[in-house]
């Protein structure tokens, strides 16, 4: 994390407790936000951002779309639907909704992930072998370069 009051990347992984009103405490070098945004993500994970993230990666973005194309009009519809806003509570806890606990096939324990300009959570199983998987975080970095080039 940064160094500033709020974060602006999300490093480490941590596995916390799921309680029983679906609340995960947040690691603390990542509270330094105020209020994050939760959405549905691919592998059955919570993709966590800041307001601020949410607001450059999707909410800009947005305004570039028709709201008379109906289709727009229906998957804007739908991913406010998914989405969550939530803050942490005085014990640095987020409550997930019941559909994104759901969606992400979450019961007792979330691994946190940080994935630099965001936060995933999954069912630890679910991380553990993603992680271990073997490819290469590195290629990551080609790929950025190769953008930067472009």
């Amino acid at each position: 994390m940064s160094t500033g009051s709020e974060p602006t990347f999300f490093l480490g992984e941590f596995e916390h407790t799921l309680d029983a009103q679906r609340r995960v405490a947040i690691p603390a070098a990542w509270r330094g936000c105020s209020r994050f945004v939760l959405l549905p993500a691919k592998d059955h994970a919570i993709q966590m951002m800041t307001v601020d993230t949410f607001r450059e990666m999707v909410l800009d973005k947005t305004k570039k779309l028709s709201l008379g194309n109906v289709s727009d009009a229906r998957n804007l519809a739908r991913l406010g639907s998914r989405a969550q806003e939530c803050a942490c509570d005085k014990q640095g806890r987020i409550q997930l909704s019941p559909q994104l606990a759901a969606h992400a096939g979450l019961k007792d324990k979330v691994a946190l992930v940080g994935s630099v300009s965001m936060i995933l959570l999954y069912p630890p199983e679910t991380w553990n072998a993603m992680r271990d998987s073997g490819d290469d975080c590195y290629e990551i970095f080609d790929r950025l370069d190769a953008e930067a080039d472009s």
